[in-house]
């Protein structure tokens, strides 16, 4: 039986959709574009995290003090209104970034994002999740779209980019994918004890051989985004070193 290209929306629609009821709140604030701080109840997408990136829900605090025994319903702010979120701990400021490696018709009309911030000094920190796939057209059964989106959220949640940006240049590096070492070469004892894996990083092999470099670079693909925090621990002690 012919599969209709309405059934691959569908599916994929139904994705989104059903990630809006897994949603949680958390008590948080949010500036807008203009400078307004409204503060209250604020949506938080841990399964589908890219979520946090484009839009909040946010219920009033003086809604829901005035109503607290009430679902207040929450409005909708989108990352083209919002310049800044904090939700506990976690803050978010809108950075452009074009993931090159992910474009999609839909990121093509904005790049601008919510990004969690890891640090900021003069390497600041940023925790992007690549967008899912808009579409799996190519797939003729619904069983097959269903495992699709299954491997490509899970991949998306596994390969988030970690980017960084030294004196407020207008590059963005992932970190999974470049050279830490570069950045802190103008404060030796940082780097030294980051080539030492003393921040709770993966140590860096000083070995030149091909087999070396093959399997430093191996090890680098796979304990870097485990050992993330290692990463933001060097990059902070490096901030704090040179602080203005």
């Amino acid at each position: 039986m012919k599969k209709s290209p309405l059934i691959l929306i569908c599916l994929c629609l139904l994705t989104v959709f059903s990630a809006k009821a897994q949603d949680t709140y958390q008590p948080g604030f949010a500036i807008l574009n203009d400078g307004t701080r409204i503060s209250g109840l604020i949506s938080v997408y841990d399964t589908d995290p890219w979520f946090n990136q484009r839009f909040i829900f946010l219920k009033d605090s003086a809604a829901v003090a005035a109503n607290p025994n009430k679902d207040i319903t929450a409005k909708k702010y989108t990352a083209s209104e919002l310049k800044y979120y904090k939700i506990g701990d976690r803050t978010f400021t809108k950075i452009h970034y074009v993931d090159l490696q992910n474009l999609q018709v839909k990121s093509l009309g904005s790049n601008d994002h919510m990004l969690e911030i890891l640090t900021l000094g003069r390497i600041n920190a940023y925790r992007f999740y690549p967008y899912p796939q808009e579409a799996f057209a190519s797939l003729v059964s619904e069983e097959e779209v269903r495992q699709q989106i299954k491997r490509d959220h899970d991949n998306k949640i596994k390969n988030w980019k970690f980017l960084v940006q030294k004196d407020n240049q207008d590059k963005y590096d992932n970190i999974f994918d470049t050279n830490l070492q570069k950045y802190f070469e103008d404060t030796p004892e940082v780097l030294e004890k980051y080539k030492k894996g003393e921040y709770g990083n993966e140590p860096i092999s000083e070995k030149k051989g091909l087999a070396a470099r093959m399997l430093s670079m191996a090890k680098k693909a796979t304990y870097m985004p485990m050992k993330w925090e290692g990463l933001v621990a060097a990059i902070q002690d490096y901030n704090q070193k040179n602080a203005k």
